[in-house]
């Protein structure tokens, strides 16, 4: 069974590498540590838009559902700074 859980965890981590990867950070103490802290609550959170009234809707969506919307939100809001950013180079 625990064979399962992890073939699985990994399996999520393989297909949504985008939330779950590694990536350069160049605030360890504050993001990482704020990132550690809420984990999943930070998802939820970003899933219902803030509004906590919608927090029990969104936790009976499906996993595969919420982390599609979750990659491509992290991914448009990357992209939209890096052209931010490069307009003030």
């Amino acid at each position: 069974m625990r064979l399962f859980f992890l073939q699985f965890r990994q399996g999520l981590i393989d297909s949504y590498a985008e939330l779950f990867g590694q990536e350069e950070r160049t605030d360890l103490s504050g993001v990482s540590n704020f990132t550690s802290k809420w984990g999943w609550y930070n998802s939820i959170y970003g899933l219902s838009n803030g509004d906590i009234t919608k927090f029990e809707h969104i936790t009976k969506l499906g996993v595969h559902e919420c982390l599609t919307f979750l990659t491509y939100t992290k991914e448009k809001n990357e992209l939209e700074a890096r052209q931010i950013k490069s307009k003030f180079k």
